[in-house]
């Protein structure tokens, strides 16, 4: 994938897209977790009161201390006072007992009234006319212990950190939601940061290679031009071993040439601005043709290429020239990596999904699995131990395979040591 501004982009849009919406559904969780809190909280005090109420019934202390109380009073305490009074120390002993079992880091205010001057006639309309009285007992929370006690003693009971509570037993969402979204950032910014890298190396490689092979067109060039002029020349002519020498010259220069032009095909492949020149050709007569000039070498190891060309439908639309270079670097593998005679096989067969298949099958040294798995990728060298049984860059499978794939087929390798290799194409009718 070629790596631009509006590439970085769009993957920063999705990247926010998919926090936005992270965000929005872990709120939609965690606000549905704080209403249930919320409702949990507003049904707790009514049950600490229930359960404080329980556990007085038969408190002898309490019993005592309103029972001996003479007057009428309002008293208040919080859950981080410490009264010395005796009767808000029973009560809040009591109410820290209950609470310690549900809530530990619940904070409350009690507001209290006693009186041996009213009984419970206060709770049958004759209110005494005390505000802080008519504050306890027109609380939401209040409860009044004059069933049970001989004396009035009513108490309200309020939260004082109900929202910290309510958020606290949300605590655990809180902390994964923002975990996620730290790990989610910091992934995205280590991917950016990567990219980045890659893409300075993938262009330092490519305008490396480039200048690199132009550098080298100008010599090949110079030294194909002498050797030409050199051969019209009356003395070389008449020198008996001048013509092997310049042959040698000529053959060399053009096997540069044409790992140079390999070179660059691979870096205008990687630079993705590769155009096809697509025509219908035919794909038998293309494979006559390349096969032709692989005949001579073939020959002289003892070898032989045969035909089965049975596909009916052979022609295809495609770009000749990387398709002829597409043949040439399978068969010149072929033949290469034969220790004896190097035994070739082409077929062509007619693929049900409107295409054709093209199979390259040779009888050499095959190749191992972990080879297997490597010998399409770039510079990519299958080795014995460490020496390389065949010169080359490694380039030629992975040119093949890119060219390929710019024409919609497939390619696949099947291939075991000391059996040799088969290529399977598919290429479709028309690209």
């Amino acid at each position: 994938m070629k790596i631009n501004k509006y590439t970085l982009a769009a993957l920063f849009i999705v990247v926010l897209s998919s926090l936005g919406v992270l965000l929005v559904i872990q709120f939609q969780i965690l606000e549905k977790d704080i209403k249930n809190n919320q409702n949990m909280m507003g049904f707790a005090i009514p049950g600490i009161l229930s359960d404080l109420y329980d556990n007085m019934m038969f408190n002898r202390d309490l019993d005592r201390l309103v029972r001996i109380y003479e007057g009428t009073e309002s008293f208040q305490f919080s859950s981080d006072s410490n009264p010395t009074d005796p009767l808000q120390f029973v009560l809040k002993n009591g109410l820290d007992e209950v609470i310690s079992l549900n809530y530990p880091d619940l904070k409350y205010q009690v507001d209290g009234f006693v009186s041996n001057e009213y009984g419970c006639m206060i709770h049958r309309g004759h209110r005494p006319e005390l505000p802080k009285a008519q504050k306890v007992m027109e609380a939401d929370n209040h409860m009044c212990f004059c069933m049970i006690l001989p004396n009035t003693l009513d108490i309200s009971m309020t939260y004082t950190n109900k929202e910290e509570t309510v958020l606290g037993e949300s605590a655990n969402i809180l902390k994964a939601s923002f975990l996620l979204i730290a790990i989610i950032l910091i992934a995205f910014w280590f991917t950016i940061r990567t990219i980045g890298k890659q893409k300075k190396l993938s262009d330092l490689k490519r305008d490396f290679i480039n200048n690199l092979t132009h550098e080298f067109k100008t010599p090949i060039f110079s030294i194909s031009l002498a050797s030409k002029s050199l051969r019209g020349l009356e003395e070389v002519k008449k020198a008996p071993k001048a013509d092997s020498y310049l042959n040698l010259i000529s053959n060399e220069t053009k096997r540069l040439q044409t790992q140079v032009d390999k070179i660059l095909q691979m870096a205008l492949l990687d630079s993705g601005n590769l155009t096809l020149d697509k025509k219908v050709i035919d794909l038998h007569e293309s494979i006559q043709n390349v096969a032709e000039g692989f005949q001579m070498i073939i020959s002289e190891k003892e070898g032989s290429i045969k035909f089965n060309l049975n596909a009916a439908k052979h022609q295809i639309v495609a770009d000749e020239t990387h398709l002829n270079n597409v043949l040439f670097n399978l068969i010149d593998n072929a033949q290469k990596y034969s220790d004896e005679k190097p035994d070739i096989e082409i077929i062509t067969e007619d693929a049900i999904d409107n295409g054709i298949i093209l199979t390259i099958k040779d009888h050499g040294i095959g190749m191992d699995q972990t080879t297997q798995k490597y010998i399409f990728d770039q510079f990519y060298r299958a080795q014995s131990g460490n020496v390389h049984t065949v010169k080359g860059f490694g380039l030629g499978l992975s040119y093949v395979k890119k060219i390929i794939e710019f024409h919609k087929g497939t390619i696949s390798l099947n291939s075991e040591p000391g059996k040799g290799s088969m290529f399977k194409i598919f290429l479709p009718i028309s690209s």
